[in-house]
């Protein structure tokens, strides 16, 4: 299950649950331990991770809350987490819980952050020179400016 992609020093929380072998909720005899991995790398982090064991008293279902400001949690990779060592029904269990990333999709991108606030921040056009200036969110420092030139049919833009 991807979870998203987070921004740096987020929180994430999802839910997971636990069965036996005729699918009845079950709680884990031994927890086992959560642990992230980074990309395809091998290195692991229990950093930030809190795992509460049938959550809101309902047996069977967990919560695991990951705290995202470790050092090892870093923009611009792909992180699996992965349950390893628990017993459930007898059974010694590893499995993939859950996948996520931090700031390595476009959605979550700086590029993205930067054309949104081309579309909703101030934006001041110069009628002598036509060039326009975008602002970030205090409306006094200037993210892009660039100076449509006119053609017969088309007005192209130019950023600079």
């Amino acid at each position: 299950m991807y979870l998203g992609d987070y921004k740096e020093d987020d929180t994430l929380y999802f839910c997971w649950s636990t069965n036996d072998k005729d699918g009845a909720a079950i709680t884990r005899a031994t927890n086992g331990t959560i642990k992230v991995y980074k990309d395809d790398g091998t290195t692991e982090s229990t950093a930030g991770i809190t795992d509460t064991e049938d959550f809101d008293s309902i047996t069977g279902v967990h919560n695991c809350k990951i705290i995202l400001t470790d050092a090892f949690y870093a923009t611009g990779h792909d992180y699996s987490i992965v349950l390893v060592g628990a017993i459930i029904d007898g059974e010694t269990v590893n499995a993939v819980l859950a996948t996520f990333s931090i700031e390595n999709r476009f959605a979550g991108s700086l590029l993205f952050e930067k054309a949104a606030k081309l579309l909703v921040n101030k934006a001041i056009q110069n009628k002598a020179t036509g060039a326009i200036e975008y602002f970030d969110d205090d409306g006094e420092i200037v993210i892009l400016t660039h100076t449509p030139d006119d053609g017969e049919s088309i007005v192209t833009r130019t950023p600079s």
